[in-house]
Parts: structure tokens; C-alpha cells; sequence
């Protein structure tokens, strides 16, 4: 008998891989800190699959109600942005993409602090 879930197989290693490699939120410990508490250098705490650390994440952008309790040292939760952050001047004024990428390590936003 000639097994016929190729298929299944192959769209269920499909959705392993696009969730292996889409950035949504991690925890991570703040290691560094600029002067006003505006960006943070992170080090997420989650091992990859072979026990080794995840890259570093630097010149994080924290959030404003965050700005207020992080430290270094601090647990936070970091979440990727749908879109690009490379034209986005801090404020309120629409910006221009500059690439198609989405949900990135190099969009990263330090939302709460949870430590």
C-alpha cells in the first residue's frame, strides 16, 4: 500500500517552519540601558533548539509606560513589529517603509517589565 499523506506532511513542515522564523514576543533580561531609558541592548532568555543563547538584541526601542521601571538586570517582554521601524522618527507622523520585511529581530519594542 503506497502512503498518500505527502501532502499533509509537507504543509505541516510549511507551518513548523513559518513559525520557526516569525518573530512575536520573547522574554528577555535588559543587559544595557541608554541614559534615558529610551533603548535597551536585551538578551532573550528562551535557548534555541541547541541550548545555546539567541542573539543579542540591541538599540531596542522601550516603551514609555516601560521607561519608568527598567533597569539593567530587569525581565521584559519584547514584541516584533509588523512593519519596519527604520523611518519612524519617534512621533506620531506616518512614516515611509523602507523594506517589506515583517515581524523582525531589528523591529523589536520592549513593551512591559515584567522583573
Amino acid at each position: 500500500m503506497v502512503l498518500r499523506d505527502n501532502d499533509t506532511k509537507f504543509v505541516r513542515q510549511l507551518v513548523n517552519n513559518i513559525n520557526a522564523n516569525l518573530h512575536v514576543c520573547q522574554l528577555a533580561k535588559v543587559t544595557a540601558l541608554n541614559d534615558d531609558h529610551t533603548r535597551a541592548s536585551v538578551q532573550p532568555l528562551a535557548l534555541n533548539a541547541t541550548g545555546t543563547k539567541r542573539a543579542l538584541l540591541m538599540n531596542v526601542v522601550v516603551g514609555k509606560s516601560a521607561q519608568m521601571f527598567i533597569d539593567v538586570g530587569s525581565v521584559v517582554g519584547v514584541v516584533f513589529l509588523d512593519r519596519s521601524l527604520v523611518n519612524w522618527d519617534g512621533t506620531a507622523n506616518e512614516f515611509k517603509l523602507d523594506s517589506e520585511r515583517m515581524h523582525n529581530l531589528n523591529d523589536a519594542v520592549v513593551m512591559e517589565v515584567f522583573a
